[in-house]
């Protein structure tokens, strides 16, 4: 997988779940075991924006060469993916949400693997 490759499964994934969170909250939140309440619906299409940011973004730059920008990108892209698998393992061990949780954390943690790969292990050409 090269970088480009990564930024777009990124924008797939990151819009993918944003557009389920505008469209079918409902269902999203009963696959993660939560209460389907206004108040959770409403925080999950807030979320949903800012999963549009990070989709956006990465489908914008995925034919950036700058180190400088993807640096920038890359390590963003790390440092929330090393939060979201944590918030999302606690709160699956925890019983916060359902089976999907792990889902969610394992998504989290092959974004954490692949952009840390980029960010910090690959030599940069």
């Amino acid at each position: 997988m090269n970088l480009r490759n990564l930024y777009l499964l990124n924008t797939v994934v990151s819009l993918g779940f944003a557009l389920g969170f505008f469209l079918v909250s409902p269902f999203l939140l009963g696959l993660m075991g939560m209460d389907n309440t206004a108040d959770a619906r409403t925080l999950a299409q807030l979320i949903a924006v800012e999963l549009v940011v990070g989709g956006v973004t990465t489908l914008l730059a995925r034919d950036v060469t700058d180190p400088k920008a993807t640096g920038a990108i890359n390590t963003g892209n790390f440092l929330a993916g090393v939060i979201g698998t944590v918030i999302a393992l606690r709160a699956t061990l925890t019983g916060v949400m359902g089976w999907f949780g792990y889902v969610i954390t394992a998504v989290y943690l092959f974004l954490v693997v692949a952009f840390g790969y980029f960010q910090f292990l690959r030599s940069p050409k």
